[in-house]
Formats: C-alpha cells, structure tokens, sequence
C-alpha cells in the first residue's frame, strides 16, 4: 500500500480480507500510518489474521477496529505483536509503532492500552527498552559472562538510562553479575590496588 491512510469503515469484510490487509500491512513497502476498519466485521479472526501483518509493520500507528464485535481474545492477539515475551530479543523486536486501536477503550484490556501508550513516545529505543524492563524483570544476563567485566560499565549505563523507575532492578541485575562471576569481580579489584 502505497498511500498513507485507508478508510474501509462501514464496509463488511470477506473471510480472506484481513489476510489481504495483513499481507499488505507485512510488506516493507507499506506506507500506511492510519488504517479505519471500524464496522467492518472483522470479528475475533480477521484481527488474529491481521495482527500478524504488525509484526514487523514499522509505520502503522492508528488501526481503528470499532464496531466489530471483538472478544477478549481477539485483542488479546495484539500482546505478543507489541510485547512479544518470549526473549529479550523477541521483545526488543516487537512493534513499538502502533499508538491506537480507536474505539472503546473499555473493551480494550488494560495491558494492551498499557502498551499502545508506551509506544506514544517518539524515542523507540526507550520503548523497547521499557517494555523490555517490564516484561524480563530478572534480566538473565547469563550470555554476557563471556564477556567479564568490561561488559559491567555498558550494563550499568544501560540501567542508569531506563531503569530510573525501577532501582530495584538496577541493584538486582548488577548484584546477580556480581553473584555469578564473584572471582572475575575481586580479581579485577585485586588488580586495579
């Protein structure tokens, strides 16, 4: 699609339509940034079908889908495309574009509008960052031991920078390096006296 906002509403949606709008949505190409399927019946389904399409989609920030009789599990579908929990990564790479989903926010469950809001700030770094404190709260930094100690610096001032709400989880992950490599660290003491 190579316009920048589409307005279907109103319009009933064929059983392979959302999958259309997916697909078109999931190309590199996509220029859309605000997308109007309200009354479109779209149901549980065709949002499943076009979520998938936001994995990756980096531009889309309004998809309204008002009027469409969508169920706790069709906006459940939208967790894992702007949150995705299964690794850092994974969350890291998750959508951190899509800001509204339009409509009745009391349909819509709390820790999906949590999430549109974070993505409201223009620095998607911090998003990602955020989501990623929120969801991974014991980091597991494990895969970083290879590295010894000069890895402690870029940890501490990647905590210092988005963890300023949770100092809790700063001091947690700094303690848990300490913990897991305790002669690295009084090694490295040892050497700098």
């Amino acid at each position: 699609m190579r316009f920048k906002e589409l307005h279907l509403c109103g319009n009933a949606l064929c059983p392979g339509g959302p999958g259309v709008i997916a697909a078109s949505l999931a190309n590199p190409e996509c220029r859309l940034w605000k997308l109007n399927l309200d009354v479109t019946a779209i149901g549980d389904e065709g949002v499943v079908s076009l979520t998938e399409g936001l994995r990756n989609n980096q531009r889309l920030t309004l998809l309204s889908l008002d009027h469409n009789n969508i169920t706790e599990r069709g906006w459940n579908a939208f967790s894992s495309i702007l949150c995705d929990a299964s690794s850092i990564n994974a969350t890291y790479n998750s959508n951190h574009t899509l800001q509204d989903l339009g409509g009745d926010y009391n349909e819509i469950p709390q820790d999906i509008l949590m999430l549109l809001r974070l993505n409201r700030d223009p620095d998607k770094s911090r998003v990602a960052a955020n989501k990623i404190l929120q969801v991974h709260r014991h980091l597991d930094i494990r895969p970083f031991f290879g590295m010894g100690l000069d890895l402690l610096p870029h940890v501490v001032a990647w905590l210092e920078r988005f963890a300023e709400s949770r100092p809790d989880l700063k001091l947690t992950s700094i303690f848990e390096f300490v913990r897991v490599m305790p002669m690295k660290v009084t090694d490295g003491l040892m050497d700098t006296t």
